[in-house]
């Protein structure tokens, strides 16, 4: 009876949270996201009315990619106009992000306690989901995408599975043709995920479960569908620009001193439309940017990175230091239980060392491009990812520690969570009411 009860709290708590969650976000999307023009909306509707007017042979100018203007094609009629696609665009995408949130949801459940879970997921839905569901842009959909290869890739870890690594490759094919930003997190996996293998090997402790080509044939699987998935549109790069992965944002524009760097070089040369027609010294590329920078000049770019792209998340929708309370929880954690953790770690690296390099590698991107464009949505980018780790850190290393109050010990991740949902309910009424109507959620 009182696990029946439960369930019915929990399904009517869900469902309450959706109906809020929606209509908050067409809230915000009606007041707060009123013009197509701002952020990319129009152009990524102007890319799916040329994919669904050509259909589907349109080629992109290797700014945005071609899957999230594809997916609104298919919502589209012809002879559409950017104008008259606006509002039903944004019921598509907040339709999606009300999709992704059950899938959130269910991992988020099925992983951690159901309080630490309905946490995590209240924190998603209203804190940054919720001011970004109304807004045509591809953001929603490559934050998904590259959840499900992250859950995927973290799983290989423990359990490598042949026919899980030729979707995770697939998944990460599709997460490119989506955003362009899949292939450092790809590297990172490319490499640690052999690494660890041959760690394991030479301390022979503890004894490998899984024979060693196996591990071997997910790190080739996964690589090889990635690029299965995506070879058409790298052909296609290869046979109009003259390399494979050309992206004028990877290629050129964050070797660019700024956004108006950017646009009075190759971007005026016609970047967009084929290789850009300057002389080699001139075009932004690694090697030039180390030419005419000092390494003085590139370390206080990457500072001023840094603290740009914080105070970017810090002024955005409340959920920076929710994160860091829960980052701030998990290190305490890690120095009660440092004897035992030291030991793990040494035993196997592998896996710490990949999860370091995913998150810091690619917050050290995001401070270097935010010299060409600021904003919130790439940093979001490691959100559900990172909120995965430490979670997982928490309910494994926290569930003996223990806080001394005045009436004797009380369990730490217990009193953790209810600190947590007491946070939440402040936030997430201060969203509903004043946020969401007003904040445009799309930088």
């Amino acid at each position: 009876m009182v696990a029946r009860r439960r369930n019915l709290f929990l399904i009517l708590l869900l469902a309450l949270g959706a109906l809020v969650f929606l209509d908050r976000s067409m809230v915000n999307g009606r007041e707060a996201n009123t013009i197509i023009s701002k952020t990319d909306q129009g152009a990524y509707i102007k890319y799916g009315i040329n994919l669904r007017e050509s259909d589907f042979s349109f080629v992109g100018t290797r700014n945005r990619m071609p899957a999230y203007p594809a997916l609104l094609a298919l919502f589209m009629e012809k002879g559409e106009t950017p104008d008259g696609f606006f509002q039903r665009g944004k019921l598509i995408n907040t339709g999606l992000t009300l999709a992704g949130l059950v899938f959130i949801g269910l991992v988020f459940l099925r992983s951690f306690p159901t309080h630490h879970g309905l946490n995590l997921l209240f924190l998603t839905a209203f804190t940054v989901f919720a001011f970004r569901a109304a807004y045509v842009q591809a953001e929603i959909l490559y934050y998904l995408l590259t959840f499900a290869v992250f859950l995927l890739c973290w799983s290989f870890f423990r359990k490598p599975r042949l026919l899980a690594a030729v979707l995770a490759g697939g998944l990460c094919g599709l997460a490119h043709l989506t955003k362009a930003s899949v292939l450092p997190g790809l590297l990172v996996f490319v490499v640690f995920y052999p690494l660890d293998l041959l760690w394991q090997m030479a301390r022979g402790h503890p004894p490998l479960r899984v024979r060693p080509w196996t591990r071997l044939a997910v790190t080739v699987l996964v690589a090889l569908t990635f690029l299965a998935a995506i070879f058409p549109y790298l052909s296609k790069s290869k046979e109009i620009y003259g390399r494979y992965f050309y992206n004028v944002n990877s290629t050129f524009y964050m070797w660019c001193d700024s956004w108006r760097d950017a646009k009075s070089r190759t971007k005026a040369a016609g970047d967009r439309y084929g290789w850009p027609d300057m002389p080699e010294d001139q075009i932004p590329s690694l090697k030039n940017y180390v030419r005419t920078h000092s390494p003085g000049q590139i370390f206080q770019r990457l500072m001023t990175g840094v603290s740009r792209v914080f105070y970017a998340m810090e002024g955005s929708y409340g959920y920076l230091w929710l994160c860091l309370a829960y980052l701030a929880f998990a290190l305490w954690v890690a120095f009660c239980k440092r004897l035992v953790i030291g030991r793990l770690v040494w035993r196997r690296p592998g896996p710490v060392l990949a999860l370091l390099a995913y998150f810091v590698g690619y917050y050290m991107l995001f401070a270097w491009y935010s010299q060409i464009i600021q904003g919130n949505r790439f940093a979001l980018g490691i959100f559900l990812p990172f909120l995965f780790t430490i979670s997982v850190f928490l309910c494994t290393f926290a569930r003996r520690v223990r806080l001394r109050t005045s009436q004797g010990f009380v369990p730490a991740l217990p009193a953790f969570n209810v600190m947590i949902s007491a946070w939440l309910a402040v936030e997430i009424a201060l969203n509903c009411l004043f946020r969401l109507p007003s904040i445009y959620g799309g930088n």
